[in-house]
């Protein structure tokens, strides 16, 4: 891949990512519930990663090319600058994404160290057997991917997260909770791992690793996080009137982490950030004020997500026509050699090369530019 065809991908794969984060928060306000919502999203990441594998992968489409219409010594001009431009941002995208890298696999270690040093709890001493056999009912307690309680004082929030099995890690002050404030916690983070958050804050997790300079997967990280822990508050209570004692249960572990620091980095905290707990606590008092959830325009599950793969296919033909090179004679791009080759290899066929001869052309053209640049000192390098 040239530094030209470069900089074209990563113009448009940044366009395309951005028209699928609108259009995932879009449905996601037209869905039944913030669980669908919080599905919706893990939808959109896998998409996310998806459009990555089809931009590398396989042609793309060229409906304008509009540096045809342009003389040779313009044409030979942005070349120069997009190729330096190309070039500058591989490396300074491949240096943040090492960067992005090692410090989710740092995290992970250190998240995977902290666990072996928790000790497993008997979570029957803190729950009475009508609530045991109504989470036993709702969610898995026992079998093979039976849930691991575990407790550690070195945390201030508890947290779950879902490696070889799923677990669920609880600070020790809490065990001293009253029962119904204990049943909140765990009703909060068994849905975390009902919902599948783990796998989404994974897949959240690679997207922000290779779009790091995008601003919008941020703020659909962001998106994202606030939805799942509205869909798990909406889990942990049951009646409007058990709102207010879930909100001294999570005043209680804010107060707590006031004088306390954590000891570890926790993906799925309960508590995790002002602004968040704030937007919790303002929908969880209005919720009890009306005594109703209210319910946006219904739109299930399925049909959100098949709308936005939909919406992401005719995504994947936004191609901006950055690369000056780019043929104006064909309609689609040729194959990636990477991707050609392993056609070849079982006797496929596909156009894998430029209608011209690419490496001429490029020669053609620099060369004009340093002949030019050369007969007119004044011109700008």
């Amino acid at each position: 891949m040239s530094s030209t065809q470069f900089l074209e991908l990563v113009v448009s794969l940044s366009v395309q990512v951005a028209i699928v984060i609108i259009i995932t928060h879009w449905l996601g306000r037209l869905v039944e519930s913030e669980r669908i919502q919080s599905r919706l999203w893990t939808v959109c990441y896998g998409i996310l990663l998806t459009l990555i594998l089809v931009a590398v992968l396989f042609p793309h489409p060229r409906f304008l090319n509009p540096w045809n219409q342009i003389s040779v010594d313009h044409a030979s001009t942005l070349l120069s600058i997009e190729m330096q431009l190309g070039k500058v941002l591989f490396w300074v995208w491949l240096g943040g994404t090492v960067l992005s890298l090692m410090v989710f696999i740092l995290r992970a270690m250190l998240v995977n160290r902290f666990l072996r040093s928790c000790q497993p709890v008997e979570i029957r001493k803190y729950l009475s057997e009508e609530t045991l056999d109504e989470l036993s009912r709702n969610f898995n307690l026992s079998g093979k991917q039976q849930v691991r309680i575990l407790t550690t004082n070195r945390l201030v929030s508890p947290f779950c997260s879902q490696l070889h099995y799923p677990y669920i890690v609880i600070p020790e002050y809490l065990l001293s909770f009253e029962p119904q404030k204990f049943n909140f916690i765990i009703r909060h983070e068994l849905e975390h791992l009902q919902t599948g958050h783990p796998l989404q804050l994974f897949l959240q997790r690679l997207v922000e690793v290779i779009f790091w300079f995008h601003p919008m997967i941020w703020w659909a990280s962001q998106q994202s996080a606030l939805c799942r822990e509205f869909a798990c508050d909406d889990a942990a209570v049951q009646t409007p009137q058990e709102i207010t004692q879930y909100l001294h249960t999570l005043l209680t572990i804010i107060e707590y982490g006031a004088t306390e620091a954590d000891e570890t980095h926790t993906p799925l905290a309960l508590v995790r950030g002002q602004s968040m707990i704030a937007s919790r606590a303002r929908r969880l008092t209005q919720i009890a004020r009306n005594c109703t959830r209210q319910q946006p325009i219904s739109l299930s599950g399925c049909a959100a997500s098949v709308s936005l793969v939909l919406a992401t296919l005719l995504a994947a033909f936004v191609w901006l026509p950055v690369d000056v090179l780019a043929s104006p004679r064909a309609n689609w791009s040729p194959w990636p050699s990477w991707s050609a080759e392993a056609l070849h290899d079982f006797g496929v066929s596909v156009h894998d090369f430029e209608t011209y001869n690419g490496r001429m052309e490029i020669h053609e053209l620099l060369q004009h530019n340093k002949t030019r640049q050369i007969a007119s000192p004044d011109l700008p390098r």
